[in-house]
């Protein structure tokens, strides 16, 4: 029996490409390094794409009433928003399922890391410039692929 769809967030799809071992606390660390993990090795595993919490929240400490609160009250809306974004760039919609490795190749096809500024901008770990990298890291192997 496969295994149902992963949930993730439409932003969170961009961050697993800048992850570096570093979050909110260590569980989460090791959750989202178990998630990543298992999405590289696996480019057929279904991901549920979402503009709300996701297995990735399930983990975080800011997650409280159902939603985001890294920013404090209301920052569900921001983050929300981000996702709808997100969505629209990679010509998805909310709720669509599609397989990691067809996620990966929109992305390299339609997001730069130069786009995060705009997407991305109340994020805290933005100014890092690790989500830039792995995302022009991932553009960049999807060329040579080609």
């Amino acid at each position: 029996m496969p295994d149902a769809p992963l949930p993730l967030r439409a932003h969170n799809v961009l961050c697993l490409h800048g992850f570096r071992g570093e979050g909110y606390s260590e569980a989460f660390i090791e959750h989202m390094r178990e998630v990543r993990d298992r999405l590289e090795d696996d480019p057929a595993r279904e991901i549920l794409l979402r503009a709300a919490p996701d297995t990735l929240c399930e983990a975080c400490p800011h997650l409280a009433d159902g939603g985001c609160t890294l920013g404090g009250r209301g920052h569900e809306a921001q983050v929300r928003a981000q996702d709808v974004e997100v969505l629209r760039r990679l010509g998805c919609e909310e709720g669509e399922i599609r397989s990691w490795g067809a996620v990966t190749r929109r992305i390299a096809a339609a997001v730069r890391g130069s786009d995060l500024q705009g997407l991305c901008g109340t994020c805290p770990w933005l100014s890092l410039g690790w989500c830039a990298e792995g995302i022009d890291a991932l553009a960049a192997r999807r060329a040579e692929q080609a």
